[in-house]
């Protein structure tokens, strides 16, 4: 039980695993708020789900939707814009350094946001 054979394997699903918890639940949401605040706050943002590669080299994004939020200034009539991207994929050498590193965490989050926001073409 207690082999290099073993051991290897199960540290690296423990980090995979938690690597993509962590995507899922805090970055996720950090990054949504990220692209909220790049925009103005005239775009909203919600992602189905993000997931690190096998070898920890990329990170995959699932069903963006940047939905244009309207100002109070403009007609109730007009309505709301939404945009989707299904999947977005985007190279990301060692992601699983975001579990250690906050400033790891700041910075990958705002590029990320700058992927997203370049993908759709969207002012910041």
């Amino acid at each position: 039980m207690l082999s290099p054979g073993v051991l290897f394997p199960t540290g690296y699903l423990l980090l995979y695993l938690s690597t993509n918890i962590y995507l899922n639940v805090i970055f996720k949401t950090n990054l949504s708020e990220s692209v909220e605040r790049a925009t103005g706050n005239t775009w909203q943002t919600s992602i189905k789900s993000i997931k690190s590669g096998l070898v920890f080299d990329c990170v995959t994004l699932k069903h963006i939707e940047l939905t244009k939020t309207a100002r109070p200034e403009i007609s109730a009539n007009v309505r709301s814009r939404t945009l989707t991207i299904d999947t977005l994929e985007i190279p990301f050498p060692n992601v699983q350094m975001l579990l250690f590193s906050s400033t790891e965490r700041q910075s990958s989050t705002n590029a990320l946001c700058e992927k997203i926001l370049a993908e759709q073409h969207l002012d910041q």
